[in-house]
């Protein structure tokens, strides 16, 4: 391979640096085996019990005992003891960083790591197979009041912040510059710890970065195909790379300065600077003089594409405070979040003459932009569609398995489809969209195939009655059974309706919530999933924060088929588990008018022991099981809200419960504290309740406009602002 110049090396280490300085290194849990429990105890008292007395216990002790716990009393000897959960909670604070609490000395990373590997091996030794977890970061838990109390505002307190590209903007990116090459690789994936893919802090670790280099250098192939006849370089590349490839003319600085200016043109949507200038021609040169003058300009136009600014997103803002501590994030850097926050590309050509000409220096030239990109017609917005998929999770139903003898035309991604057309179908009207989406009985049913399935339907009939006339014996006892009929009759239909959207019946469905997409990605394969359901209306409509499951608990409910599912949740009611699923089951079980299919019932189907029993052949032998419809319940209550108006209200349908919960101004802002999180890629902090309180009042100013309560978010203080040397909630 050719010498990379020490300018390439340096861009490397430049992406390195910033990515240990914009993020807390990931503590490896190591695993240490223990054959007994005189082995773990010495290695408890070598690497963990110091990190403990150092920055724990002068908190966690006998006096004081903070958070209920004191360490100085918890017994290592997990297995002889209760104490496995208590270790678990401790491991999971120390290795996220939540504790020590903010300003107190923090332990080395290598401290930390030693206390994990031991906790992790004394867990397998006792039997309770714990292994570090890490947090989920519920914006939820700042209080609700804290952030629409309109009397109490605490002050801005957003810092700078340094985000990786998304999956989908880095995709973009280059695909637009190598047009669909193979062999670029996505080297970008969602942490899993927040509510939405695209927040967070970067995660850039060396085989990520080894993956950046691979997919720059398979551009920069790209990017200067070529060949050479009579003398002669030709091709598609563009003229500035071309005039770098000639094999018996060394580049003159005026060429390598054109090609420097046109690849950061065309990667940055800008300019080099005099010092970029100064730094990359002499590195091109040096380059193409060590490895000839293909892999030489390949490794610098690599190079270019490596620098941070084309990986990261950078919101740090820059100038003097302003009187309340702010500072404003440069015309550039909001010209790069509007297009990222609506769209996987870079800035068109409006914005980047707007940040040129003083249009984005103001809230209202901002604000101005927003809606231009919100208005266009012809914009492609793959992120507010995404935004609902995501706060819904109906596209999770792609991933949930059916056993396809239960239902062998079950089609999840027509599903899903038809739930994005739905929202789709309430965005164009832009009125009262979340009330909307959550309590209109318009629905699309196949709405892609709907008319080519009838088409398949029509022959298939023919065929099989045709095939019936020759064979009537043979057919005798054979019934047609209509392909894709599983679609249609999954929201309680007849036939593929001919005019769509279609009106289901108002007293069955309501809004996504009753969608069969929805239902079934928050159902298993085999049955309804009562407590995800519920969990999801309590975070994401009540605001509300649900414990994660205890580690020492087996979150499994009795295997009992005699029984419906809300006899077997019974087991939820018991003192310990009662605690977190009273935030759930009441507000879930309303969904057990469908089935894990999404299909309306009045009865659940379960085993009838007695019928079983006796249904046997002369022999003895079993015929198999026999089931019994047993009446449904779908009553639920609304309870530990914290909201007057809310409180106490029973239901007696699921539909009630979304109309009761539309009507909801608390749920309204619950929402905004959501699309807030996802259009500026973060949690919101105490500091951004006027930033939420204006969105809100905007939203329902405009009655209940999506367009409206999106360039509110994008052009508040929370987007704009930046106070420095403060930390921004992830």
């Amino acid at each position: 391979m050719p010498r990379l110049a020490p300018p390439a090396l340096l861009t490397f280490a430049a992406l390195v640096a910033l990515r240990a300085a914009a993020q807390p290194a990931d503590v490896p849990a190591a695993e240490a085996k223990f054959a007994t429990p005189a082995e773990s105890r010495v290695e408890f008292d070598r690497a963990a019990a110091p990190v403990l007395a150092r920055h724990c216990t002068g908190c966690h002790n006998a006096k004081t005992a903070e958070g209920d716990l004191d360490l100085t009393a918890l017994d290592p000897d997990m297995k002889t003891s209760t104490s496995g959960a208590r270790w678990a909670m401790v491991v999971e604070k120390l290795a996220t960083g939540e504790m020590p609490p903010k300003g107190r000395p923090r332990p080395a990373a290598a401290d930390t790591a030693a206390l994990v590997r031991w906790a992790v091996g004394e867990s397998k030794r006792a039997g309770k197979h714990f292994a570090r977890r890490t947090a989920y970061a519920n914006g939820n838990r700042v209080p609700h009041h804290v952030l629409f109390d309109p009397k109490t505002v605490p002050p801005y307190d957003g810092g700078p912040r340094v985000r990786r590209l998304s999956p989908e903007i880095y995709a973009a990116l280059t695909g637009d510059l190598a047009r669909g090459k193979a062999g670029i690789a996505q080297p970008f994936s969602p942490d899993g710890r927040s509510t939405f893919k695209d927040m967070g802090a970067p995660k850039i670790d060396e085989p990520v970065t080894a993956q950046l280099l691979q997919n720059a250098l398979a551009v920069a192939e790209h990017q200067t195909q070529h060949k050479v006849e009579d003398g002669k370089v030709k091709g598609n590349a563009p003229s500035e790379f071309l005039a770098l490839l000639d094999p018996a003319a060394a580049p003159t600085d005026a060429q390598l300065e054109a090609a420097v200016a046109y690849q950061f043109q065309t990667v940055l949507r800008r300019a080099p600077t005099a010092a970029e200038r100064a730094r990359f021609v002499p590195f091109f040169r040096r380059n193409i003089a060590d490895a000839g003058p293909v892999v030489g300009t390949r490794y610098g136009l690599a190079a270019v594409l490596m620098l941070p600014e084309a990986v990261f997103r950078l919101e740090v803002g820059g100038g003097p405070p302003d009187a309340k501590g702010r500072v404003r994030l440069a015309p550039r850097e909001v010209a790069f979040a509007l297009a990222y926050a609506l769209t996987d590309k870079r800035p068109d050509a409006a914005l980047i003459a707007a940040a040129a000409t003083g249009g984005l220096d103001t809230d209202a030239g901002v604000a101005r932009e927003a809606r231009r990109l919100l208005d266009d017609a012809k914009l492609d917005r793959p992120r507010v569609l995404r935004f609902f998929r995501e706060y819904f999770g109906y596209e999770a139903a792609l991933e949930v398995f059916k056993e396809p003898k239960d239902n062998p035309d079950h089609d999840a991604r027509a599903l899903v489809e038809d739930t994005d057309r739905l929202v789709l179908y309430v965005l164009e009207r832009d009125t009262e969209v979340l009330k909307e989406l959550l309590t209109t009985n318009t629905s699309f049913v196949a709405h892609k195939t709907a008319a080519a399935t009838k088409k398949q339907r029509a022959e298939a009939k023919a065929k099989f009655d045709a095939e019936k006339a020759a064979n009537p014996e043979r057919f005798k006892t054979k019934t047609y059974k209509a392909p894709g009929r599983s679609i249609y009759e999954a929201y309680g239909l007849t036939d593929f309706p001919d005019v769509q959207p279609v009106e289901l019946p108002g007293d069955q469905r309501a809004g996504v919530l009753t969608q069969p997409a929805w239902l079934v990605a928050h159902s298993t394969s085999f049955d309804n999933h009562a407590i995800h359901r519920g969990k999801w209306v309590r975070e994401r409509l009540l605001g509300g924060v649900v414990p994660d499951i205890p580690i020492t608990v087996d979150a499994q409910l009795p295997v009992a088929p005699e029984k419906t599912l809300r006899e077997r949740m019974g087991v939820t009611r018991q003192e310990y588990c009662w605690k977190c699923h009273r935030l759930m089951n009441d507000v879930g079980l309303p969904f057990e008018q469908y089935d894990h299919f999404g299909r309306f019932r009045t009865a659940e189907v379960v085993l009838d022991p007695e019928a079983t029993a006796k249904n046997v052949d002369k022999k003895g032998k079993s015929l198999g099981p026999v089931t019994r419809a047993a009446p449904l319940e779908t009553a639920g209550v609304l309870a530990l809200v914290g909201d007057g108006t809310l409180d106490g209200k029973a239901v007696r349908t699921p539909v009630e419960l979304v109309r009761v919960l539309a009507a909801s101004e608390r749920v309204e802002q619950v929402f905004v504290r959501h699309a807030f999180r996802y259009f500026l890629g973060r949690n919101e902090s105490p500091g951004d309740a006027a930033t939420l309180q204006a969105a809100h009042r905007a939203y329902r100013a405009s009655g209940g406009s999506m367009k409206v309560l999106v360039a509110a978010l994008l052009s508040s203080e929370s987007f704009l602002y930046r106070v420095p040397n403060t930390e921004t909630g992830g």
